[in-house]
């Protein structure tokens, strides 16, 4: 148990010192920035309550915010996509067996396609709360509807490549 409170702590900094250092200046195209810090909040423990869950989401999303200067935009996406994988993430992680316990939701510790499609929806449930709240306007829809699309695209890249790096042998 505290080897695995150790190493989310260590990946929680290690991504939000990765997104605020290096990802926050990298602009695509001008208007796509990558998030890799929502990773730390995807392989949190699924056995972690609900109230935790959102609360370090709140408090990941408040430290990208202090350090991009926003004033609460990450905070508000962070905590919606805690509050999807509530809803949602943890029954897609275990669908095929409901009583199986999976500890820190990987391409590794599930099957491949579901935790695909895992990344893709909270990815998509950030990018769209954080696109609609950057924008805070619908004149140019078809544009933030770009954005977004294409931020969740460039997350999820960036998630499925962290989850090869981080450790290459399949433990299913």
């Amino acid at each position: 148990m505290t080897k695995l409170v150790i190493t989310n702590i260590l990946r929680f900094l290690a991504l939000i010192v990765l997104q605020v250092l290096i990802l926050n200046y990298v602009y695509l195209g001008g208007y796509v920035v990558p998030f890799i810090y929502i990773l730390a909040i995807m392989m949190l423990p699924t056995q972690l309550g609900n109230i935790p869950l959102l609360l370090i989401a709140f408090v990941s999303g408040g430290l990208i915010d202090i350090f991009c200067n926003i004033p609460g935009f990450h905070t508000f996406s962070c905590t919606m996509m805690a509050f999807a994988r509530i809803l949602f993430g943890n029954k897609m992680l275990t669908r095929d067996d409901p009583t199986e316990v999976v500890d820190t939701p990987s391409s590794h510790s599930v099957p491949s396609e579901v935790f695909t499609m895992y990344v893709l929806l909270l990815a998509l449930v950030y990018s769209v709360t954080y696109g609609l709240l950057e924008t805070f306007s619908l004149g140019n829809f078809w544009w933030t509807v770009l954005s977004m699309v294409v931020n969740t695209a460039v997350t999820w890249i960036l998630v499925m490549l962290c989850q090869l790096l981080i450790s290459p042998t399949k433990k299913i």
